[in-house]
C-alpha cells in the first residue's frame, strides 16, 4: 500500500487529471449502458431485436474505425483531440435528450462509439506520453481499476437519473463529462510542457531499441499516410498476434455476464438464474476492484508470458469450475478465479502493445490492438449457438479451448519480438 501511495504521489500533475478523467467518463458510460436498452425500447420505440442490433452494430463499427483513431492520434496533439472527443460526446449525448427518430438515433450512437473508441485509444496513447516507461504497467493497471470502479457504479447512478425523466441518465453522462473535461481545458499547458519534457531525455538516452529509433526518425522527415501505418502494423507479426490472442480472450472473459446469464436461464429457474447472475456481478466487480493494482502492478516486461500463462491458467479453471456446479457458493469461487485472469491480462496486453509500438506510432498500435473488443460482440453469438445445438456444459468447453487457443498466440507473439524488428524497418523505410 505505500509503494503504491508513493507512486501515486510521484505521478506527474497532468497525469493524475488522466486518471481522474478516465474514471469521469467510466462512470458516465456505464450509467447510460444500463439504460440504453430500455431508451431505446419505450423512448425510440425500437424491437428487442433492433436494439441487439444497433448497440452491437454500434460498438462493433466505433472499434473497427479507433484503428484510424489511433492514427489520428498519432498525427494532431492528444490532449486537444481528447478535449474535442469530449466536446463532442457531450453534443452527442445531449442531442438523444431531443431526437428520438430510429434512424438519427442509430447515426448518433453509431457516432459516440466512434468517439468514445477513439478516446479510448488517445488516452492510452497519452498515457504513455505522460508516464516513464518502468512506471507504466502500475499506471494501466491504476486506470483499469478506476474504470471497473465506474463499472460497479455507474449502473446505480444511471437508474436514480431515469426518475428524474427519459433523458436523465444522458443528462447525469454530460454533467459528469463536463466536470471532468473542465481540468483537461485549465490545464492543457500542464500536458503540453509534460509530454514536451519527456521528448528531449527520450533522445539523450543511450540507444537500446536502434531499429524504432530510426523509424521514429523517418517517420520524423516524413509524416506517413494512413495506408503505409497500415502496412507497417500489417507486417509486425507481434502486433498480429497478440491483437488475435487478445480477441479470442475477449470472447471468455468481455461478456462473462452475458454468456453466465443465457447459460444460467437454461439449467435454472428464472429467479434462481437472476440471482446467481447478482452474485457474478458482485464478485467479479470485488475481486477485480481489489486486486487489480495489487496484481498488475507486479507485470515486468521480462515476465509477461509468465504472467498470462497464469491469468490463461485462472480463465480455465475458472470456466471449468463453472461448468461442474450451479451452486452459488461454487459459482461465487470460480468467478473469483476467473477475474484473477482479467485482472492479470488487461495490463500485460497494454505493456506488451506499449513495449513493441515505435514512438510515433504509439496511437496508431493502441488503436489496432482495441480490435479485441470485436470478441465481445462475438462472445454472446457463440456462447447463444452452442447452448441452442448442444448440452449446456459444452459451452465451457469451447471457452476452455479459445482460451488456450488465445495462450498460444500470446506465447508465438512474445517469441517473435526479436526477428521481427528487421522487417518493420524495411517497410517503413520503403
Amino acid at each position: 500500500m505505500k509503494n503504491f501511495l508513493t507512486m501515486v504521489r510521484e505521478l506527474p500533475f497532468a497525469m493524475k487529471i488522466l486518471l481522474a478523467c478516465n474514471a469521469a467518463r467510466s462512470l458516465s458510460f456505464f450509467a447510460i449502458l444500463a439504460y440504453m436498452p430500455i431508451y431505446l425500447y419505450d423512448t425510440v420505440g425500437m424491437s428487442g431485436s433492433t436494439i441487439g442490433y444497433v448497440i452491437g452494430g454500434s460498438v462493433l463499427v466505433g472499434t473497427i474505425a479507433s484503428v484510424y483513431g489511433g492514427y489520428l492520434a498519432d498525427r494532431v496533439t492528444k490532449i486537444n483531440l481528447v478535449i474535442v472527443l469530449d466536446i463532442v460526446i457531450i453534443l452527442l449525448y445531449l442531442s438523444l435528450t431531443v431526437i428520438h427518430d430510429p434512424f438519427t438515433v442509430t447515426a448518433v450512437l453509431l457516432l459516440t462509439n466512434v468517439a468514445s473508441s477513439t478516446m479510448g485509444v488517445a488516452g492510452s496513447a497519452l498515457l504513455s506520453d505522460l508516464v516513464p516507461p518502468e512506471n507504466r504497467t502500475k499506471v494501466f493497471s491504476l486506470r483499469y481499476s478506476l474504470q471497473n470502479i465506474g463499472a460497479a457504479v455507474g449502473p446505480f447512478l444511471g437508474v436514480a437519473a431515469v426518475a428524474v425523466g427519459s433523458g436523465g441518465p444522458f443528462v447525469l453522462s454530460v454533467g459528469i463529462i463536463g466536470a471532468s473535461l473542465l481540468p483537461l481545458i485549465l490545464f492543457r499547458q500542464r500536458f503540453l510542457t509534460a509530454v514536451g519534457e519527456k521528448a528531449p531525455s527520450a533522445v539523450e538516452e543511450p540507444a537500446a531499441e536502434p531499429v524504432l529509433e530510426r523509424v521514429e526518425e523517418e517517420s520524423e522527415e516524413e509524416t506517413p499516410k494512413f495506408r503505409q501505418v497500415l502496412k507497417v502494423m500489417g507486417t509486425d507479426r507481434r502486433l498480429m498476434y497478440f491483437t488475435i490472442g487478445g480477441i479470442l480472450s475477449i470472447v471468455a472473459y468481455g461478456p462473462l455476464l452475458t454468456f453466465m446469464s443465457q447459460y444460467l436461464i437454461m439449467v435454472e429457474d428464472r429467479a434462481t438464474a437472476y440471482e446467481l447472475v447478482a452474485y457474478i456481478s458482485a464478485a467479479n466487480a470485488v475481486v477485480v476492484i481489489a486486486s487489480q493494482y495489487v496484481l498488475g502492478s507486479r507485470l515486468k516486461q521480462d515476465t509477461l508470458l509468465r504472467w498470462l500463462t497464469i491469468g490463461s491458467a485462472a480463465f480455465v479453471v475458472g470456466l471449468l469450475a463453472m461448468s461442474l456446479s450451479t451452486n452459488a457458493i461454487v459459482l461465487v469461487v470460480a468467478v473469483a478465479v476467473f477475474s484473477l485472469g482479467e485482472v492479470v491480462v488487461v495490463p500485460a496486453e497494454f505493456t506488451f502493445i506499449d513495449s513493441i509500438a515505435p514512438e510515433k506510432l504509439r496511437g496508431s498500435y493502441f488503436g489496432a490492438q482495441n480490435l479485441i473488443h470485436i470478441g465481445i460482440s462475438l462472445g454472446p453469438i457463440l456462447c447463444g449457438f452452442l447452448l441452442q445445438h448442444f448440452a449446456p456444459v459444452v459451452m465451457f468447453y469451447v471457452l476452455i479451448a479459445i482460451v488456450v487457443a488465445s495462450w498460444w498466440f500470446y506465447v508465438i507473439g512474445c517469441r517473435a519480438t526479436t526477428p521481427v524488428r528487421a522487417s518493420v524497418k524495411v517497410e517503413t523505410s520503403a
